[in-house]
């Protein structure tokens, strides 16, 4: 007889073996793992079909810029189209190279957004109206400073019309924002307190932000390795 194998299971654990050495967890028993850097988190999700066994694979930048208890994709998203399950082999060499390909992705995504200012470098590259974009762009100018472009974006935020509940409370921080930048802001601890409980909301553990606008010279290296990053391990470079 045989066997029934459990994609689900088996994707899990080879995603979680090969991830967690890179500081990047699971969130809870999902598909879904966690880079965590503070202000924004990396997502990367496994994502199902509900008509064939396998999987996509979207990974992409969350900013926590906005009290919400779940994780979306500010930046970036589909990496992979549909790739379905035939047997445990081919699934479990298919998880492994999208594993690779995560990890080359997140190591790509974290130099892009190492700083606020190397971020906003990274964002200004993708053009657009929609209205999470301008708010996201606006609190991203704030943090570095930019306050006059920040209002502007804001006000454009401001002035949509709002339909749906969301929008309306969307409206209500903005506001605030604004007022707030109106008085000419000589500390972000307004955005900061927003930042904290974002992350409260997401179940996050809790995060200093004292270093929120330092510039960064050099790639962030989060673990230990005499003094070499994690993807200077995995790539080798100097």
């Amino acid at each position: 007889m045989t066997t029934q194998i459990d994609q689900n299971k088996l994707l899990k654990k080879i995603a979680k073996e090969r991830l967690n050495p890179y500081g990047i967890f699971q969130q809870g028993q999902s598909r879904t793992f966690l880079y965590d850097r503070g202000w924004f988190t990396i997502v990367i999700e496994f994502q199902p079909s509900s008509y064939s066994k396998g999987t996509y694979l979207n990974i992409g930048v969350d900013y926590n810029f906005y009290p919400r208890d779940y994780f979306a994709f500010g930046y970036g998203y589909r990496e992979t189209g549909f790739e379905e399950f035939t047997n445990e082999a081919q699934f479990d060499k298919l998880v492994n190279d999208l594993c690779d390909l995560t990890i080359k992705r997140v190591q790509e995504l974290d130099l892009k957004f190492q700083d606020i200012w190397t971020a906003l470098k990274t964002v200004d590259k993708e053009k657009g109206e929609d209205t999470w974009r301008l708010f996201e762009v606006a609190v991203l100018n704030a943090l570095a400073s930019n306050f006059d472009k920040a209002k502007k974006l804001l006000r454009q935020v401001s002035k949509t019309k709002c339909e749906q509940d969301w929008e309306i409370e969307r409206k209500k921080l903005v506001d605030e924002l604004l007022n707030w930048l109106q008085e000419s802001p000589s500390s972000l601890e307004k955005i900061k307190n927003i930042i904290s409980q974002t992350r409260q909301l997401k179940k996050l553990p809790e995060m200093t932000l004292d270093n929120l606008t330092e510039r960064k010279t050099t790639p962030n290296s989060t673990l230990p390795n005499e003094g070499r990053s994690w993807w200077q391990k995995l790539f080798g470079s100097e």
